[in-house]
């Protein structure tokens, strides 16, 4: 039941897709964000809600921390929007938590699906460039975002066949050039290095070769994407000025810890984040908080300190660990997830979390036969 959501999910967005642009309605004329998290929902109704113990601690750990954040928030009066937008991370966890040590995807369902989505965005995305206009094109949503789905998708194609087929390179390569997303190609390159350098010998030094033109290829997107031509012009150097400044008169307890659920961003830097007015309070739209900064590491660090942030990744690697995903896959994700977090919203975003449902339900032959086992011993018993 949840392979056929997500088919009809996918099916019915990539049709509407082909029909919306920058010019018309935007990335997709619908609502992807919300019905994919919709998605999410409904798959929780369809699976087993079977879980190991560290699974179990990882759930019961972020109830307990979004309760009791909520309850404090709510007596400050807080909107409930701005508390969502605050704890989305941890809330995503918690759904997660849910998919771990589950089958849902065919083999051949999840590699035929990575080629038919890779070659459907490279047509929207050359059509979008074709029809000009000057913004990056998008399939779902702003390419940030949803390309963190399609390298997940990939990853999870790598654990099950041990490698990509020349096709899938390929489409795979161009699809993340042409989206002109910076986090999207240092992703792609941090991707390339993991899973392709095993050893130093004649294949590694071609290995080497084409990843420096990758590399190449990386900082002339970060150059044409630099008006100004210097670390100022670039909008996320702007976002960690505006954290210094929120942070400027913290102890150490507050870098572990973070500040208290819902602190507001100083006035200052309110004012210099006039620009990005929808991302202002839902109560007060003269009140910006961490969401202001964009980047899923500072506003983590901000909301929640270092001891929030290790304590997410740590998190999100043990439910792969648990679901029988490969080490060298494991690494992969991380990179992904903290490389995209510098500029946008890492595991606040649901096409993150989607990947990782597909990632984590593969059928893996481990984890197959694990459950094989598992369900062995309970017929016995």
């Amino acid at each position: 039941m949840v392979r056929q959501s997500f088919i009809l999910f996918f099916f019915i967005m990539i049709l509407a897709s082909f029909i919306s642009y920058k010019s018309t309605f935007g990335y997709n004329i619908l609502p992807t964000n919300a019905l994919f998290e919709l998605l999410v929902v409904i798959s929780l109704f369809f699976v087993s809600k079977r879980m190991a113990l560290r699974a179990w601690f990882i759930f019961a750990v972020c109830i307990v921390y979004v309760v009791y954040a909520f309850i404090k928030s709510q007596l400050n009066y807080t909107h409930p929007v701005d508390f969502v937008l605050a704890f989305k991370a941890f809330i995503y966890l918690v759904f997660l938590c849910l998919f771990t040590q589950k089958v849902l995807f065919t083999r051949f369902s999840l590699v035929k699906g990575l080629d038919y989505l890779l070659v459907i965005f490279l047509a929207k995305y050359v059509i979008w460039i074709m029809l000009g206009g000057g913004f990056r094109p998008g399939f779902f949503t702003e390419n940030n975002f949803e390309i963190m789905l399609v390298l997940f998708w990939a990853l999870t194609v790598w654990s099950l066949e041990g490698n990509f087929t020349l096709k899938q390179w390929l489409l795979l390569t161009v699809v993340i050039f042409l989206s002109g997303s910076r986090s999207g190609v240092v992703s792609y390159f941090a991707l390339l290095c993991i899973l392709l350098i095993r050893q130093f010998d004649w294949k590694t030094i071609l290995k080497l070769a084409f990843l420096g033109l990758i590399g190449l290829g990386a900082i002339g997107i970060f150059m044409s994407r630099m008006s100004g031509g210097d670390l100022n012009s670039i909008d996320r150097v702007v976002f960690f000025q505006a954290l210094l400044i929120a942070v400027q008169d913290w102890e150490l307890s507050d870098y572990l810890i973070g500040a208290p659920p819902l602190t507001a961003m100083p006035e200052v830097v309110c004012q210099r984040m006039q620009y990005y007015a929808s991302l202002f309070s839902a109560k007060d739209p003269s009140v910006c908080y961490s969401v202001i900064l964009h980047s899923f590491v500072m506003r983590i660090v901000h909301d929640h300190g270092f001891l929030g942030l290790v304590f997410l990744f740590w998190a999100t690697n043990e439910l792969m660990k648990l679901s029988f995903v490969a080490k060298r896959v494991r690494i992969a994700v991380l990179s992904i997830l903290f490389l995209n977090g510098l500029s946008v919203s890492s595991l606040n975003s649901v096409f993150a979390i989607v990947g990782l449902i597909i990632l984590i339900t593969a059928p893996y032959k481990d984890k197959v036969m694990f459950l094989q086992s598992v369900d062995k011993k309970a017929v016995n018993s």
